[in-house]
């Protein structure tokens, strides 16, 4: 698979940064006006600025000390594939989820298509049974 460009890399760890931190005044730099997130543990799919940064703003209620780190990345075209490892503390209500308390540590992969140099759509995989185990939704 080819290398990621430095300008594509940059991109997605400006990306990486707003989901750490919170920066929401920088999703219109970041995502286009027609924006779609998919994560399997949502109930809905996402679409456009302003419910992206809904979905975060409730993301990190839910898990105030949420953090993901891309480990690896390729791509191929117009589509980044990246890598992850997601922490947090699920201390507030997410996905209609009441607070458990319980700490998370979630491997995952992405799908992230870029055009125009922004984050067109994102494809969130992960194990979505391990998350609710871990949050403490199910028996291990």
């Amino acid at each position: 698979m080819p290398e990621v460009t430095a300008e594509v890399e940059n991109l997605i760890r400006d990306y990486e940064r707003l989901w750490n931190e919170g920066n929401y005044a920088e999703i219109p730099t970041l995502a286009a006006d027609s924006f779609v997130l998919h994560d399997p543990g949502y109930p809905e799919t996402v679409r456009g600025r302003d419910a992206f940064e809904t979905y975060l703003r409730e993301l990190r209620e839910g898990f105030p000390d949420f953090h993901v780190e891309i480990e690896d990345m390729a791509t191929s075209g117009g589509t980044v594939m990246a890598k992850w490892t997601m922490t947090g503390t699920h201390e507030g209500e997410f996905a209609e989820i009441p607070p458990t308390g319980n700490s998370v540590e979630l491997e995952g992969m992405d799908t992230v298509e870029i055009a125009d140099g922004t984050v067109q759509e994102h494809r969130i995989y992960y194990d979505s049974r391990a998350l609710f185990e871990q949050v403490g939704l199910t028996d291990e």
